[in-house]
């Protein structure tokens, strides 16, 4: 019933898809109709704004008071961590430069350098 609501047929959507930030990929919105950018961790979310699945997200609703918008939280209550726009899991290891390797942990992260230092 709120799908039927909601999303209007046929589907009218702008020439051009938005262009997203860094880290948000373009993906359909609630409807199923047009190109919008995923939301990303913490970003408000609703039926038609979604949450980007690709990193782990889902809208989270029981955080927010009745009536009130709802944010996007990692499902289950899993913890991450977002660098450089991009969302890690607890426990994934990434490089965010050739310089580092980190590794997410509990909400934080934490690097240590794949270089040697120079001395000179």
């Amino acid at each position: 019933q709120v799908c039927a609501q909601l999303c209007q047929r046929p589907c009218y959507c702008p020439w051009v898809p938005p262009r997203c930030p860094r880290g948000s990929p373009l993906v359909l919105d609630g409807c199923g109709c047009c190109k919008i950018c995923a939301r990303r961790l913490g970003e408000p979310c609703d039926f038609l704004h979604v949450c980007d699945q690709s990193q782990g997200l889902v809208c989270d609703y029981s955080t927010a008071p009745a009536g009130t918008g709802a944010t996007c939280n990692f499902e289950d209550g899993e913890e991450g961590c977002e660098v450089n726009g991009r969302v890690y899991r607890d426990g994934e290891v990434f490089q965010p430069s050739c310089k580092l390797q980190c590794r997410c942990l509990d909400g934080g992260f934490t690097c240590i350098p794949l270089c040697q230092e120079d001395v000179r």
